[in-house]
Order: C-alpha cells, then structure tokens, then sequence
C-alpha cells in the first residue's frame, strides 16, 4: 500500500510538472479592432421633371435639359405651354468619400417612356448620369439637376390627360 502511494505521488507530480511547464510557455496579446463612422448619404430636394403641356395624340421626343429647357425632336410646334423644369435634388453625406450617380429602373405609362437621363452634379456641367463615378463628397448639400428623355407614342392621349412615367436615381459611396 505504501509502494502504491510513493507510485501515485509520483504520478500527481509529474503531472503538475507538465501542467506547470505548459503554462510557462503561453503567452497573451491583445488585438485591437479599429472601425470608422461617416455619415449616411441621403436624397432630398424636388424629385419632379415637369414638361409642362404638350400636342395630343402626337407621337414625338422630348428632352428637358439640366437647366430645364424643353426641346422637341421632332417639331418645337408640339410643345404648348407651360413652364418646363429639371429636377433639383439635394445630395448629402459623406465629406470625404466620393460617390458614384446612375439612373435606372425606367418605367413607362401608357406610351409615354423615360430614358437617357442627364445630371448636373454640384454644377460641373450636363453629362449621362451613367457617367457620374467617383465624383467629389457630397458633404453637407450638393446639387444634382437631373433631365431626362421622353419618347411619347400613345396617339389616344386625350387633351387634359397626363401621364407621370418615372426613373430611379441611385446615389452610392464609391
């Protein structure tokens, strides 16, 4: 019984012999994980394009510019009356991280369709809002009139009808 004991001593140890070893041989480090906050971009403004009146039952193109001028494509006789105007959103966000503009999601409604928008970001000139990548930081409010195309070829439209076809604006940090 005695030899049993010894044997057992023996064994608890060199059991905290290895456990001891093991704990001399771990080391710590503290890992640090950095995050950054910017701000949420956001869309406001005036979203509307107005063409104002144009001829009935005539098929045509029309384009409101950046600066809201109207032109027919196919005869100035086919705009009416009526003030004409581009949208004029608000851009707002980040003041540092740049930012990519696309239009999309066209939608027609009976006949009369979108297409080819324009923008005009922050006044740097009227290009194909699917040219506006990595332009500057909105920061606190920046401009961006948006125009647009619009093939009209519902001849039923009625004088008094109107019709509101939309688009999407799509504002992304880069």
């Amino acid at each position: 019984m005695v030899l049993l004991s010894r044997k057992l001593l023996l064994s608890c140890t060199a059991l905290i012999g290895l456990v001891a070893a093991g704990a001399a041989h771990a080391a710590t480090q503290t890992v640090t994980a950095n995050v950054a906050f910017d701000t949420p971009l956001s869309i406001g403004g005036t979203p509307t394009i107005d063409f104002g009146t144009v001829r009935a039952n005539t098929t045509e193109t029309y384009n409101v510019s950046t600066a809201g001028t109207l032109t027919a494509v196919g005869s100035s006789a086919n705009i009416l009356y009526g003030t004409a105007s581009a949208a004029a959103l608000t851009i707002t966000g980040s003041t540092t991280q740049a930012i990519d503009i696309t239009a999309n999601n066209y939608t027609a409604v009976d006949g009369s369709t979108p297409s080819a928008a324009v923008c005009d970001y922050a006044s740097g000139g009227s290009v194909a809002c699917t040219t506006l990548t990595g332009v500057a930081a909105p920061g606190a409010s920046t401009t961006l009139a948006v125009g647009v195309q619009l093939d009209v070829t519902n001849t039923n439209n009625a004088a008094g009808d109107t019709d509101a076809p939309t688009f999407d604006i799509v504002v992304t940090y880069n």
